[in-house]
């Protein structure tokens, strides 16, 4: 295989070749006088190439002083500063008078004064309401070699020291050490280095880059008017080399699925239908005999429109009266209501959309004629904390199919038709309760990584959902949590990744079926 080399890159080569030793980042960097950043990036291709090999890795610990740390070494420890002012004035001296001296803040000072008594320089004793230090005998000789001051100054002129490269004996580094974090006066630094060497592969494609360098590589306007290039040699170039990956632009994988789900709907007959995403609590939970004041509705928690502050509108009065009247009594569906009286401000409150049965509903007022199949897929809207399988804002798959004779088995084929249509196989179904459905099912499905999903919910409208609105036949009716069935389809196990921005995801992700 020919290796196409950068002039920068044989450089690399041959100060490798030349020297016959492993080397370093910034050995390589400080001979060939190239960036740190430049010869990182040419190791890396070369490495890929075969062409240098890593040798070893060594580990280098130091310390970095902080900000405090680089003062403390310019002035000095606060407690070497106090017993150094309390030698040039005096064996004692009333604390107010050092810190004077020193020209210290008040919090300073005491830190100088609390090392300064833990070393034993010095003594306090409390005289006319004031604190009086005296130095002791031993605090002349240990300030002029105390080992933590010697650190500090160490690394004065980088911000840098290793313990290492002091004169302090080995046995008082533990001390050091913990003073030196304990106190935050600077941080240990792990830098860990990588050497590399040139190998036999290395050898030969620099050989061959030599020996081919007087080679043309590029015909420019002047070789061709000239004619030498008839007389010269070109250098060969490697087909096989790998190229940068084209990302042509593509629909989001998300959407892509949806609209895939859209089109097998449509093919199966059903008819698509939209809905406002701001509306009335008679459209969201009313007409799905809902109760407004019953803990059923906490199935459903609503966001409510703060602006603007006026009701919805209810053209269909006799819808409403209907709906009211099933609500208190059960009208004439055969049941016997919620039992309460039914408030229309209530009922005329705007929220945001929390489930698009309220689609559902509206175009089954619409069209009251059997058979009839409709879905839609749209936004809607719940208080939920974010987590994996839960959001704030969510897409379902909405769907009826109206006819005679419809039971909850067709309802359960539908389901488990949708979901393996989308390439999910494993899923069951267990008995549910929804406010406007009975029977009603929850399907769950596996998700890999999070295990079995709730997400396809549906039942049969009760007589007190249909009859107000016309409908004297069954109605099947589910609200798919598509954006869950989607995670399945796309392999992946969080909810949120269906509106991330990682380019590297979106440009692989597919639908896996």
């Amino acid at each position: 295989m020919t290796h196409q080399l950068s002039k920068k890159a044989q450089q690399i080569l041959a100060h490798l070749e030349t020297t016959g030793k492993a080397l370093g980042l910034s050995e390589l960097s400080s001979a060939l006088n190239l960036k740190e950043n430049t010869v990182r990036s040419l190791i890396e291709s070369l490495r890929q190439q075969k062409l240098i090999q890593d040798h070893e890795a060594t580990t280098m610990r130091y310390y970095k002083l902080s900000a405090e740390g680089k003062r403390f070494a310019k002035l000095g420890l606060p407690e070497i500063r106090l017993v150094q002012a309390l030698l040039s004035k005096g064996p004692d001296a009333f604390l107010s008078e050092l810190l004077a001296r020193l020209g210290v803040s008040k919090t300073e000072g005491q830190i100088g004064l609390g090392w300064a008594r833990r070393n034993g320089w010095i003594t306090v004793t409390k005289m006319d309401d004031q604190s009086k230090v005296r130095i002791t005998p031993q605090a002349k000789t240990s300030v002029t070699q105390h080992p933590l001051q010697q650190m500090l100054e160490a690394g004065l002129e980088t911000g840098e020291f290793r313990l290492e490269d002091t004169d302090i004996p080995p046995s008082d580094w533990k001390t050091i050490q913990d003073a030196l974090d304990k106190r935050k006066l600077a941080e240990l630094v792990t830098h860990k280095s990588l050497t590399v060497k040139i190998t036999p592969e290395g050898r030969t494609a620099l050989k061959l880059a030599q020996d081919q360098k007087d080679l043309i590589g590029d015909l420019s306007p002047d070789l061709l008017k000239s004619g030498v290039w008839r007389e010269s040699a070109f250098r060969p170039y490697n087909l096989q080399a790998p190229t940068s990956p084209l990302y042509s632009g593509k629909k989001h994988p998300y959407l892509e699925f949806i609209d895939y789900v859209t089109r097998v709907l449509i093919g199966l007959g059903f008819q698509e239908a939209k809905g406002p995403l701001v509306e009335t609590e008679f459209w969201n939970c009313d007409a799905l005999f809902m109760p407004q004041d019953h803990v059923a509705r906490e199935v459903h928690d609503l966001y409510h429109i703060k602006t603007p502050k006026h009701l919805g509108q209810i053209p269909d009065q006799e819808l409403l009266k209907q709906v009211a009247q099933t609500h208190e009594d059960g009208w004439t569906t055969g049941s016997t209501g919620w039992r309460y009286k039914y408030n229309t401000e209530i009922a005329r409150r705007l929220v945001l959309r929390s489930q698009t049965t309220a689609v559902s509903v509206r175009f089954l007022r619409q069209h009251q004629q059997a058979p009839l199949r409709m879905f839609s897929i749209d936004r809607n809207f719940r208080p939920e904390k974010f987590d994996a399988t839960h959001s704030a804002e969510f897409l379902q798959c909405e769907g009826i199919i109206g006819g005679e004779g419809l039971t909850l088995r067709d309802l359960m084929g539908y389901l488990r038709a949708i979901a393996e249509g989308v390439g999910v196989r494993k899923l069951k179904f267990k008995p549910g309760f929804f406010p406007f459905t009975e029977p009603s099912i929850e399907g769950f499905i596996h998700i890999p990584g999070l295990g079995w999903k709730e997400a396809l919910p549906g039942g049969i409208f009760r007589p007190e959902v249909t009859r107000p609105l016309g409908i004297d036949f069954p109605v099947l009716a589910w609200g798919i949590g598509i954006d869950r069935l989607a995670m399945a389809a796309l392999d992946i196990s969080d909810i949120r990744e269906l509106t991330t921005r990682n380019l590297a995801w979106l440009r692989q992700a597919s639908m896996r079926f």
